[in-house]
């Protein structure tokens, strides 16, 4: 008897947690995905994965680590995975939200290899319109297809960031379109600092303000998921970081320049040989961008750009204006298989006083390379890529890191090679 009762005792117990095991599932349409990725590299300079521009070269009085010494890299910290949900509908528009994250970490604080936000927004989609709000890829400016093997490469032209926004774009007809928004004014994120830091930009008390004309049309054939597009877009905002302590009749103080931030940026994708009959096999996409702006870089658009506002000597604080571009040319040889290449170019037109104030800070970079990407099946895709990193220092200088009695080059090369794995699910 005793132990029926155990026995009846356990049953009671285990009702409960089998009855509610179907309350974890969502009342919504959820689809999870994503991909595992693997990384493998080697670059002529002494620079982690991540460097986008190229330290300065060796000189025959001076040798610099970085250029001294080349490094190999491997990582799988570019996986990530993601849940589409799609629910119920709201005044006339279909309702979904995106959630996507990665383990590179660093945008959060974390070390590499920590878990770390790319997207979370939701949208309402009507016939004629579409409303994103929440964090997601730039509304203006980045290129449409940037095909890379690492999710950094040619980061530094433009290539797009993530960042919490509204953005309501307006279709007038199937082919022309227009968008305006708000977005943060501030690097959101932290990667060189803390989280939600109070910048100037925040402190400016104005959000970012975004907005693009669009024209995509399939007129003239396309590419899988590309068709013929061109578009003008840009962004405005303030920054108020300039401040500077000072005394006066009354006490201390402080010197309030406000500056500006902008940028205007065109951008485009052009199907010069479209698909035949779904088959990408010989087909020809030249996409990218080409913009000029001021003071983008607190705001985190121009990935490592090292030229944000300086000092005059009168204690007055003032922004370099900057322009660049990228083109990216996509050849499938097979309808699995494309030749790549890319090339990008920053420029930050520093004055006199800034460029031989701040001989250490670069004013230009460019890159150019290639890469073979290639789909096995569906859930498998290989490539191998090459890029070489041009960057032109303020002046000549001596790096930290080096050793003799002159200085280094006023230019610097690097070279990075690299090799990735994708399994997608």
């Amino acid at each position: 008897m005793k132990k029926l009762v155990l026995v009846m005792l356990a049953l009671f117990l285990v009702i409960p947690v089998v009855s509610n095991a179907g309350s974890m599932n969502s009342r919504y349409d959820v689809t999870f995905g994503g991909f595992v990725k693997y990384d493998l590299g080697w670059t002529s300079q002494n620079a982690n994965a991540d460097a986008v521009n190229a330290s300065r070269s060796s000189s025959s009085t001076r040798s610099v680590l970085a250029d001294e010494y080349g490094n190999t890299f491997m990582s799988g910290a570019e996986t990530r995975f993601n849940f589409l949900v799609k629910g119920p509908d709201l005044w006339g528009a279909k309702t979904s939200a995106f959630i996507e994250g990665d383990f590179r970490g660093t945008s959060t604080g974390n070390s590499y290899g920590g878990f770390q936000l790319r997207h979370a927004f939701m949208k309402m989609n009507w016939q004629s319109a579409e409303l994103m709000i929440g964090q997601g890829w730039q509304q203006w400016g980045m290129p449409y297809y940037v095909p890379t093997v690492s999710i950094l490469d040619y980061a530094q032209y433009m290539k797009g960031i993530r960042t919490p926004q509204i953005a309501f774009r307006y279709f007038f007809t199937k082919e022309f379109n227009a968008m305006f928004g708000v977005t943060s004014a501030t690097e959101w994120s932290g990667f060189r600092s803390i989280r939600q830091s109070n910048d100037g930009f925040a402190r400016s008390s104005w959000p970012g303000l975004q907005g693009e004309v669009a024209y995509w049309t399939d007129r003239c054939g396309k590419i899988g998921p590309h068709n013929l597009k061109f578009a003008l877009g840009g962004y405005y905002g303030k920054d108020n970081s300039s401040r500077q302590t000072y005394q006066n009749a009354t006490g201390n103080g402080y010197r309030d320049d406000t500056l500006n931030s902008w940028a205007v940026a065109f951008r485009y994708s052009v199907p010069i040989v479209p698909e035949r009959q779904a088959n990408k096999a010989m087909s020809v996409l030249l996409n990218g961008n080409f913009w000029v702006g001021q003071n983008l870089n607190g705001s985190g658009w121009l990935y490592d750009s090292n030229y944000s506002s300086y000092q005059r000597p009168d204690g007055s604080y003032a922004a370099p204006t900057m322009f660049g571009l990228q083109a990216n040319l996509s050849w499938w040889i097979t309808n699995a298989l494309q030749l790549n290449g890319n090339y990008g170019y920053l420029k930050h037109n520093a004055s006199y006083y800034s460029r031989n104030t701040n001989v250490d800070t670069y004013n230009m970079t460019q890159s150019y390379g290639a890469n073979l990407l290639w789909d096995a099946n569906q859930a498998v895709r290989f490539g191998i890529q090459w890029v070489r990193n041009y960057t032109g220092y303020n002046g000549y200088g001596a790096p930290a890191v080096s050793a003799g009695t002159g200085n280094a080059d006023r230019t610097g090369v690097a070279d990075v090679y690299r090799f990735g794995a994708w399994y997608f699910f």
